[in-house]
């Protein structure tokens, strides 16, 4: 009797130990293979991931994976008997597994926990989030939207669906807008989307961006005017200005501003970047010029504890980060206009020395590339017809992937970076 006892006391205890270990939080930092990729962060959308034994990308109407050791580009579809991107049936297009009905540019991808996501977000049907094995031998809808429901941007982390949604409601007279930032867990049976921030009714809003996370943390923006009667102009739009960045704590279920104590009446904060566990950010100020320089920030997770992080950085400048690396970028400034300099990267090793400077050997695309991980950069390219004219038909135009391989960094001292082309063969 007394070997049965302690025998149900070790069990109990073993039980309560992997209980713990598989439901109990994810430490802050960064879990490969769960977690939001923030090093693909671009405009919106990511059109690269990094699967478990692949590389994955959007391009067009077609998800495409690559093997690691090698340098082809394939359909994400198991299907032997599917044309795939070659299909000229309407009608079989949509048997292939990689085929997204939804263009590229208006959706995105995100590899999570052996699967990989993307949101059908077409203007003829209602929005609906699916997903791909590792390998593309299936697919399947997770969950549907209803008509009046508009899916804006969206991450996946820690197999949980966190997305921007845009509500319409018929009103008497008009119809009525609502937005919020939701969330949808993927790992439950039955799927229920739950309000992790209402934006006011009483906000004019432009759009609920750039949704991140990192650790248990989630990070999004609301870009918004208060509504007045007044006609807002160039002259007077600061008044009725709003913008904020908001913080979610995942575990407290609380979501607060992200602030300075000594913030300026009209300055705001747009974002973060994740850097050694901790967000980096700064306020943007629209009485000074884009270039002038100004104060970055560092805090914990939550916000708290900010101070100076680095001081002279022109406020148009942008951070970015894979972890081993921190880049300062000029892109964004070029591609406006506003820097008459090479687009370039200053980079910073985990001590904040600066380890390099190089440049791009080719135009950014709006000023924003996602930079990669330690290892690689990859950049979508697609080239035009010789004659300069555009086609209709997708498949007649050269397309592939640049990479960066980032093994070289500390030799570039202000030279391009070299870049390996993968062109698709179809």
């Amino acid at each position: 009797m007394e070997n049965i006892k302690w025998y149900k006391v070790i069990m109990t205890m073993l039980v309560s130990f992997f209980l713990t270990g598989c439901g109990g939080d994810l430490p802050d930092t960064y879990q490969k293979g769960s977690d939001y990729q923030y090093m693909e962060k671009q405009s919106f959308n990511a059109y690269h991931q990094e699967g478990e034994k692949v590389h994955y990308f959007l391009h067009g109407h077609y998800i495409y994976y690559m093997d690691k050791e090698g340098s082809q580009l394939l359909p994400l579809c198991g299907k032997a008997d599917c044309l795939h991107d070659r299909e000229t049936d309407t009608e079989k297009l949509q048997n292939c597994n990689a085929y997204t009905k939804t263009e590229a540019r208006d959706t995105g991808i995100a590899f999570c926990n052996g699967y990989l996501y993307y949101v059908e977000n077409h203007i003829s049907d209602v929005p609906a989030l699916y997903r791909l094995s590792a390998d593309g031998m299936k697919k399947e809808q997770v969950y549907e939207w209803e008509d009046n429901i508009g899916i804006e941007q969206w991450i996946i982390h820690r197999d949980v669906f966190y997305y921007a949604e845009h509500k319409y409601l018929a009103g008497k007279s008009e119809t009525e807008e609502r937005y919020a930032l939701k969330s949808l867990a993927l790992s439950e049976n039955v799927k229920k989307p739950k309000v992790v921030h209402e934006v006011d009714k009483n906000l004019t809003v432009f759009t609920v961006a750039h949704p991140q996370a990192y650790g248990n943390y989630l990070y999004f923006q609301v870009h918004a005017q208060k509504k007045t009667e007044e006609e807002v102009t160039d002259d007077n739009y600061l008044k009725y200005q709003y913008m904020k960045t908001f913080i979610y704590d995942m575990k407290k279920d609380e979501v607060s501003e992200l602030t300075l104590p000594d913030l300026g009446k009209d300055e705001v904060i747009q974002g973060v970047t994740f850097w050694q566990g901790k967000i980096v950010f700064g306020p943007y100020n629209p009485h000074i010029e884009f270039l002038e320089p100004v104060s970055q920030y560092i805090a914990d997770l939550d916000g708290s504890n900010a101070e100076i992080f680095m001081e002279d950085i022109g406020q148009g400048l942008m951070f970015l980060s894979d972890g081993e690396y921190l880049y300062l970028s000029n892109l964004n400034m070029v591609c406006r206009g506003y820097d008459k300099g090479d687009a370039n990267y200053k980079i910073y090793d985990k001590n904040l020395k600066l380890v390099d400077t190089v440049k791009l050997p080719f135009k950014a695309p709006y000023g924003d590339v996602g930079i990669g991980t330690p290892e690689m950069m990859y950049i979508l390219y697609e080239k035009a017809e010789p004659d300069g004219e555009e086609t209709e038909e997708e498949e007649e135009r050269e397309w592939g992937i640049f990479y960066w391989d980032k093994s070289k960094i500390g030799s570039y001292d202000g030279s391009a970076f070299e870049i390996t082309d993968i062109k698709y063969e179809g």
